[in-house]
C-alpha cells in the first residue's frame, strides 16, 4: 500500500471487521470499508501505518486477534488515530467500546469514523457517539432475536435450519433451501436401521462391517460408532423437525429413511447394549467454553466416558497425534483458588468505592454541556416563576404570558432529555461496577457455599477464559467489570485499561502460580 506522509506527521492505523452474518452485505465487506478508509484518510494527509482485519469476527466480544494486536501496538504509541468505516465494526458491546475508548484517550490516541463523523472532545459529539452505539448494541441484539424468528418459522413450516445430518443434504438456490436424500449416504442409512433393528449387530460391530464394506463419510473418513449412535437416536430420520433439543417435533419436510415400527425396535436393541446408551447430560460443567489449554493451545470440549461414566476436558489439539483429556474434578477443585485469588478484601472494596466515585465526579465535572444544561433548567425555573407573578400582578397580557410559558417549557422539555440521556447513560455503567464490587468481595464464600448450578454461573460471570497447562490452571482473563477491579487493586493496570486480569493478589497471599 502506498503511504502518504503528512506535513503534520499524523499517524493513522485502519480497523475492518466483518462478522459471518454479515459477508453478503456490501457496504460491510472488507474491501469497501478498507477502501473507504484509505480515501479518507488521503484526504486528511494521514499517514496509514498498518491495517488490521479481522474476517468472520463478531464485535460483541473483545475476543478478536487483530483487535488485541491493535490494542497492544496503540499502548506502544505505534500510531495517532484507529480509523473505522463505522463505530459498530470497533465495537458493539457497550462496555467494551467505553473501556477501551477510555484507555485510548488516556493514551492520547483518537478513534474516528469515516460514516459517523463527530469529535467526542466536546459534550454534543460525546453524547452522539454514545447514542451510536447504545443503536448499534440494539441492533446485534435484534439481529440474533430475528435470526431465531426466523429460524422457528422455518421449523414451523417443516424445514431444518440447521446442517443436515448423514443420510442428507442441504440443498438450496436463490429463494430457497431445503433438505433432500443424499444419494450416497441416504439408501446406507436405511439399511442400518433394518439391519439394527434385528438385534444381530452392536454398534461397534456394525460400524466395522460399515468401514470394512468400503463406506465412508461426507469427508471420507470412517463413520464412528459415536456418529452411528447419533444417527440411531436421531427422529429426523422419520420425517419430523424442531428447532432445539426438547421441542416438541413437528412434520418436516424431508423425506423419512425409516418408519416408526423399525425406528422402536432399534430403541429396544440399544437399550439392551449398555455400553452405548444415549446418556443425557446431567448438569453444566463448571468451565464448559471457558477452558483454553496452552499445551496443544486450543480450547477444550467436555467429554463423558460411556463406562467409566468419568467426565474429562478434552483438548480439540494434539500432542504428538494425541488428543490431552484433563479430568474435570482435578480442573474443578482449583476454580476455589482462583476465585480466591480475584476476591478483593473490604479495604479493597472501600478503596475502589472511593476512587470510583471521583472518577463518576470527575466525568460529571468535566462535561460542560451537562453542567451548562442543568444550570439553565435553573434558571428557566426561576424564570417560571418570575413569570407567573408579572401575569398575576398584570404587567404583562394573558397572550404574552402564554407565549413566553409556551417557550419555557419547550426548552425546559429539551434540556432535561439532554440531562437524563447523560445521567442515564452514567448510571449504567456505574452499576455495573457497584454490582461488580458487591460480588468480588464476596468471590471466594459464594462459590465455596454454591451448588453447582450457582458455581456454574458464576463461573460465566466471571471468567472470559481460563488457561491450563500439564493440568493446573495458570492464568485467567475476566469479564467486565472485574477486569478493571481486580487489576487496579493489584496496581498492575490503570482503571478502564481492558487488560486481562493476572492471578497476583500476593498482598494477601502468594500467587497461585
Amino acid at each position: 500500500m502506498t503511504k502518504k506522509i503528512s506535513v503534520s506527521g499524523v499517524k493513522c492505523c485502519i480497523y475492518a471487521r466483518v462478522s459471518t452474518e454479515e459477508q453478503a452485505e456490501r457496504d460491510l465487506s472488507i474491501p469497501f470499508q478498507i477502501a473507504r478508509c484509505r480515501y479518507h484518510a488521503q484526504g486528511l494527509g494521514w499517514e496509514v501505518v498498518k491495517e488490521y482485519i479481522d474476517a468472520g469476527e463478531s464485535a460483541r466480544t473483545d475476543k478478536r486477534h487483530e483487535f488485541q494486536k491493535m490494542i497492544v501496538a496503540a499502548r506502544a504509541k505505534e500510531f495517532d488515530i484507529i480509523l473505522v468505516h463505522k463505530f459498530d465494526r470497533f465495537a458493539r458491546n457497550d462496555y467494551d467500546f467505553v473501556v477501551y475508548e477510555k484507555e485510548l484517550e488516556e493514551l492520547g490516541i483518537t478513534l474516528d469514523s469515516v460514516s459517523e463523523p463527530g469529535d467526542a472532545s466536546t459534550p454534543a459529539g460525546y453524547i452522539g457517539r454514545r447514542m451510536m452505539q447504545i443503536i448499534s448494541t440494539w441492533y446485534s441484539k435484534n439481529l440474533a432475536v430475528e435470526a431465531r424468528k426466523g429460524m422457528k418459522e422455518k421449523v414451523e413450516k417443516g424445514g431444518w435450519p440447521k446442517l443436515a445430518p448423514p443420510g442428507y443434504l442441504n440443498v438450496h438456490d436463490k429463494t430457497s433451501a431445503w433438505v433432500e436424500i443424499d444419494p450416497q449416504l441416504g439408501p446406507l442409512v436405511t439399511k442400518a436401521f433394518q439391519e439394527m433393528a434385528t438385534g444381530s449387530w452392536t454398534l461397534k460391530e456394525w460400524a466395522n462391517q460399515v468401514y470394512s464394506l468400503g463406506h465412508r463419510s461426507r469427508k471420507g473418513n470412517r463413520i464412528a460408532v459415536g456418529i452411528w449412535s447419533s444417527i440411531f437416536h436421531n427422529r429426523f430420520y422419520l420425517g419430523e423437525t424442531w428447532l432445539k433439543n426438547g421441542d416438541m417435533p413437528t412434520k418436516g419436510n424431508q423425506i423419512a429413511l425409516t418408519d416408526e415400527d423399525t425406528f422402536s425396535r432399534v430403541q429396544e436393541v440399544l437399550r439392551s447394549h449398555d455400553n452405548y446408551k444415549q446418556r443425557t447430560q446431567r448438569h453444566k460443567y463448571l468451565l464448559q467454553g471457558m477452558l483454553y489449554s496452552e499445551d496443544t493451545n486450543t480450547p477444550c470440549f467436555v467429554e463423558t466416558h460411556p463406562k467409566k461414566r468419568i467426565s474429562y476436558y478434552r483438548t480439540k489439539g494434539k500432542v504428538d497425534g494425541r488428543q490431552i483429556f484433563y479430568n474435570t474434578r482435578d480442573i474443578d477443585k482449583q476454580l476455589f483458588d482462583a476465585m480466591r485469588d480475584i476476591t478483593i478484601t473490604d479495604d479493597q472494596k472501600a478503596a475502589l468505592e472511593t476512587q470510583m466515585h471521583k472518577w463518576f465526579a470527575s466525568e460529571v465535572g468535566d462535561n460542560g454541556e451537562w453542567e451548562q444544561a442543568k444550570q439553565r433548567l435553573v434558571k428557566l425555573e426561576r424564570m417560571e416563576k418570575n413569570l407567573q407573578e408579572l401575569f398575576l400582578e398584570e404587567e404583562i397580557s394573558k397572550e404574552d404570558f402564554k407565549e413566553r410559558r409556551v417557550r419555557i417549557q419547550a426548552e425546559r422539555t429539551n434540556l432535561k432529555y439532554l440531562v437524563d440521556t447523560i445521567e442515564s447513560h452514567r448510571g449504567l455503567v456505574r452499576a455495573d461496577f457497584e454490582v461488580g464490587l458487591q460480588l468480588a468481595n464476596k468471590l471466594d464464600s459464594v462459590f465455596e457455599k454454591g451448588d453447582n448450578e450457582v458455581r456454574r454461573l458464576l463461573c460465566e460471570t466471571v471468567f472470559k477464559q481460563v488457561r491450563i497447562r500439564k493440568g493446573k490452571i495458570v492464568d485467567v482473563e475476566l469479564n467486565s467489570p472485574f477486569t478493571l477491579i481486580v487489576s487496579q487493586t493489584k496496581g498492575s493496570e490503570s482503571l478502564l485499561s481492558g487488560q486481562p486480569a493476572k492471578n497476583q493478589l500476593a498482598s494477601r497471599r502468594p500467587p497461585m502460580l
